[in-house]
């Protein structure tokens, strides 16, 4: 009677394998990677034998058996089939061990992995040391604009007060018979000087410089050839002017100001510009 009883036993035990074993052949499943990051590419296949309509079921669900995706998919005349996922796709906020589920009729096949759902931003009830309100930043807000303005008041203080510049005191030629609209305004076709009784430099003081090696390059100053024509002066000068008025530039630019003044007042008289020749071939 032991040996009967002994018999079935071993006999149910291969039946179970050999269906099993029969089962494990009709559905298979498979992904490219046992571990994900957000956003990462999950890649699935498998192979299902006789899949009712040809159809089978992809579901992925988070280690609380909450479903995050879930998917009808046709199999190809092989059984096979195949599809891709996004990790984290539709608020996985949980890092855990993922089971994903293949479904065909009364079979069902899985396979796990892992998941890194990554930092969360600020979640009140894991860092709420560290959560900012919204009053925080409303409050953050009007400082930082504070801030701003108050540099901006800082920066146009010499315009706020009336506060002259350094090149505001200083009496050169090329700001004489000029009014404010001319200086500030989008340069028209009107002469920024009028015709200068006296020159501001004559032979003496470009022989001084000279010697002294303080001669500057008043084509260079403007960023024009030698044989620019008083056309192109002029026009390159609206443009410097423009660009480097102390208005626009406050004290950085005071110098360099000047320095284009003197250039325009040289080159832009016949004159001076024929003896200011003489000596820049010397240079």
């Amino acid at each position: 009677m032991k040996e009967i009883c002994l018999f079935g036993f071993i006999l149910g035990i291969l039946i179970l394998s050999s269906l099993g074993l029969s089962f494990s052949e009709q559905i298979n499943i498979n992904i490219d990677n046992t571990a994900y990051k957000k956003s990462d590419i999950i890649s699935i296949w498998g192979s299902v034998l006789d899949a009712p309509q040809n159809l089978v079921f992809v579901t992925i669900k988070n280690f609380d058996g909450d479903m995050v995706w879930t998917e009808k998919i046709l199999v190809d005349e092989g059984g096979n089939f195949s599809t891709l996922v996004i990790a984290g796709i539709n608020g996985w906020s949980k890092s855990g061990t993922y089971e994903i589920l293949l479904e065909s009729g009364n079979m069902v096949g899985s396979i796990t992995f892992f998941y890194e759902s990554g930092p969360q931003v600020n979640p009140p009830s894991a860092v709420n040391d560290f959560y900012i309100s919204q009053e925080d930043l409303i409050l953050t807000f009007v400082i930082a604009t504070a801030v701003v303005a108050g540099i901006f008041v800082y920066l146009a203080r010499n315009i706020i007060l009336g506060k002259k510049t350094t090149y505001d005191n200083l009496d050169l030629n090329s700001k004489k018979n000029r009014d404010y609209e001319k200086y500030h305004s989008d340069w028209s076709e009107e002469e920024f000087f009028s015709n200068r009784k006296n020159n501001s430099k004559d032979q003496k003081e470009f022989d001084q410089m000279l010697k002294n090696n303080t001669l500057p390059n008043y084509y260079q100053v403007l960023g024009i050839s030698q044989s620019a024509s008083k056309i192109e002066i002029k026009e390159r000068f609206r443009i410097l002017a423009k660009e480097w008025h102390p208005d626009k530039r406050k004290n950085s630019s005071e110098d360099k100001m000047i320095e284009i003044n003197s250039a325009y007042e040289v080159l832009s008289d016949e004159h001076l510009r024929e003896e200011y020749d003489k000596y820049y071939k010397l240079l």
